[in-house]
C-alpha cells in the first residue's frame, strides 16, 4: 500500500507541475487582467517584473501549497521532478505561442527563483526538525 502511495505521490507532483505551468496564463487572463484598474498597464515596462512574478506566485500558491502539504514538496528531490515538469512544460508553450527564446528565458528564471525559494523552506524546515528531535 506504501507503495501505491508514493507512486500516487509522484504522479500527483508531475500533474500539479502540469498545472502550474498553464495555471499562471489563467491566472493573469482571469484575475489580473479583469480586476487590475485600467490605469496600470500590464503588458508594458512592468510585465516582467511585476505581472509574470505575480501570474506566477498567484498560481503557486494554489498547487505549491497542494504539492507543499500533501506531496513532500519540501523534499529537494520531489521540488527537482515539480521544477523540472514545470519548467518544461512553460517552456513548451510558450515556444509553441511562439514567443522568443529570450522571453522564455526570463519566465524560466522566475520559475527557478520560485523553486530555490521553495527548496530554503524545505531546507530550514529540515533543520527545524532536526534541532527539534524531529517530532513535527
Amino acid at each position: 500500500m506504501s507503495k501505491l502511495r508514493s507512486n500516487l505521490g509522484w504522479l500527483g507532483l508531475v500533474f500539479l507541475g502540469l498545472v502550474n505551468g498553464i495555471l499562471e496564463d489563467l491566472m493573469f487572463i482571469t484575475i489580473m487582467v479583469p480586476y487590475t484598474p485600467m490605469s496600470v498597464d500590464l503588458t508594458g515596462e512592468l510585465f516582467w517584473i511585476v505581472t509574470v512574478p505575480v501570474a506566477q506566485l498567484m498560481a503557486l500558491a494554489i498547487t505549491g501549497t497542494l504539492a507543499w502539504y500533501f506531496l513532500g514538496l519540501s523534499q529537494l528531490h520531489r521540488l527537482a521532478v515539480f521544477w523540472a515538469v514545470w519548467v518544461t512544460v512553460r517552456a513548451a508553450f510558450l515556444l509553441r505561442v511562439h514567443n522568443p527564446v529570450d522571453d522564455v528565458l526570463i519566465y524560466l528564471g522566475w520559475i527557478t527563483l520560485w523553486c530555490v525559494l521553495i527548496g530554503l523552506a524545505g531546507y530550514r524546515r529540515q533543520q527545524s526538525e532536526n534541532s527539534r528531535g524531529g517530532d513535527v
